[in-house]
């Protein structure tokens, strides 16, 4: 687990750091974007991912995994490296022919007054999923590849800043929205070629058009890992997006709620980012683990990664709520729903977060099916509940629905992985973690004001963070953490 410790501990700077430039993002387009163009940005920008994860069709999921039963000098590697990068190539080109054929019914599902907006930029679609596709197979590969921290950087730094300066262009006059709005889908370009150019350095990322080396039982055994894992990733990722992609066709409000509805939503992945770090750092060591049957590796991993992502979670989650009122306060008028928004949601991902890595364990074991139905059946049942809520509570109905479809969601999973796997995230230590969250929570809760929103948030997050890391050397819940301190403390390095 030290590597794996090391590497989250890597990627969660990065990550840190993302978080930071995305919340500068989000600040400098609140000051320069009006709300009906950024909530534009924002559909778009999920429409891609949506659209990117169904025409993937698990293929990011079958590199990471089949990868890892070649090695190094196998043929079958680079073969199964091309064909995962060619496929995409021939699904995206059938899903925009379908796309533009429909492209009258697609724009009348929107408000009438954001139909210009859908219509004048419909042709950036599919190639912002395009970008979304081959970005998530090379990271994907990355990662197999134990290059987390690189990738991570790619993603959360490089784009994030790429996007700062866009900003600035346009809020100072240097580009209009339409350069604006094209440059956004075009920087993904340059964090593509980068990944490209670090996977070519790695012995397996060769080029084969061999395909005839698998035998038609490993393609069979492919394509039924590809369609469900597929199928899940779909589920999953509409999860995560279906109540912003269905807030701009329902509410009446159309775009200008998905401006502050998406604003909510960009504050609760600053709740997941313990999750992005720790979970690709994992990922693949918990992979390898189970291939080689090693199942008592694969529970160790397991239980200390989930009580390692709710240490990190809770002191984000503390830090959130005790300063989401000053963050409120630096906005424009008009966003104050974002306050109760932001709880409603932190409900929900709590939840989700606090169950550890219980889609990743499932997703490689025999028991991924029962996750896709699991997800499925979530889906439907959040359609429902924003057809149902939206239209009468607007944005406060898309994020119940979330949070009670999430709540369903990892109670289910939670069941399923102790009942089938004997794994379970929580334990004795977990109270601990949760006692540990408790003085700084108060402490951040009854704090009087502070002069200003910025001194405010210095001091109050200061005084969280010192009650928080006292709590959890006093009570000790994670091993992990307690070697790492001392080795920090031996080395006088971070890593």
């Amino acid at each position: 687990m030290g590597i794996v410790f090391r590497q989250s501990i890597k990627a969660s700077i990065i990550t840190f750091g993302g978080a930071v430039l995305g919340a500068l993002v989000i600040f400098l387009s609140l000051q320069y974007i009006p709300k009906q163009q950024l909530g534009y940005t924002r559909t778009l920008s999920n429409q891609a991912v949506i659209v990117a994860q169904i025409l993937l069709l698990g293929l990011s999921s079958t590199l990471s995994v089949f990868i890892h039963k070649y090695n190094d000098t196998d043929p079958k590697k680079p073969a199964l490296v091309s064909m995962i990068l060619l496929l995409p190539i021939f699904l995206i080109g059938f899903a925009s022919i379908i796309y533009f054929a429909s492209k009258t019914l697609l724009i009348n599902l929107f408000q009438p007054q954001d139909i210009p907006f859908i219509s004048r930029y419909f042709a950036l679609l599919p190639l912002y999923t395009a970008f979304f596709v081959y970005q998530t197979i090379l990271e994907q590969y990355l990662i197999s590849q134990m290059k987390v921290a690189i990738a991570v950087f790619l993603r959360e730094i490089l784009l994030r800043a790429l996007n700062v300066i866009l900003i600035f262009l346009f809020g100072f006059g240097l580009i209009n929205f339409d350069t604006f709005i094209i440059a956004t889908v075009l920087i993904y370009v340059i964090p593509i070629l980068f990944l490209f150019l670090l996977a070519r350095r790695i012995k397996s990322f060769k080029w084969s058009l061999n395909f005839k080396l698998f035998s038609r039982t490993e393609y069979k055994e492919m394509i039924h890992f590809a369609w469900y894992h597929s199928l899940l990733s779909i589920s999953i990722t509409l999860i995560g997006s279906l109540d912003v992609l269905m807030l701009a066709p329902l509410d009446k409000s159309g775009l200008s709620s998905v401006a502050i509805y998406a604003n909510a939503v960009f504050i609760m992945s600053l709740l997941q980012i313990p999750y992005r770090a720790m979970m690709p750092a994992t990922f693949p060591i918990l992979t390898q683990a189970y291939e080689a049957k090693d199942y008592a590796k694969v529970k160790d991993l397991f239980s200390r990664s989930s009580l390692n992502i709710l240490i990190a979670t809770i002191l984000v989650a503390i830090l959130i709520g005790c300063n989401i009122q000053n963050a409120v306060s630096l906005m424009r008028k008009g966003y104050e729903a974002i306050v109760p928004l932001t709880i409603i949601m932190m409900v929900g991902r709590l939840a989700d977060i606090a169950t550890g890595m219980n889609d990743q364990v499932l997703s490689i074991s025999n028991y991924y099916k029962i996750n896709f139905y699991l997800s499925l059946g979530v889906v439907v049942l959040m359609v429902v509940f924003n057809i149902l809520f939206i239209p009468s509570f607007s944005i406060y109905g898309a994020a119940w629905s979330t949070t009670l479809a999430l709540i369903l969601y990892n109670i289910a999973k939670l069941v399923i992985v102790k009942k089938r796997l004997n794994l379970m995230p929580f334990s004795s230590n977990t109270w601990r973690v949760l006692l540990a969250g408790t003085p700084p929570l108060l402490a951040g809760i009854f704090i009087p004001y502070i002069l200003n929103p910025y001194i405010d948030t210095i001091i109050r997050s200061i005084v969280i963070l010192i009650l928080y890391v006292a709590m959890l050397i006093w009570l000790k819940p994670s091993d992990d953490m307690r070697l790492y301190i001392a080795t920090v403390r031996k080395n006088k390095r971070l890593f």
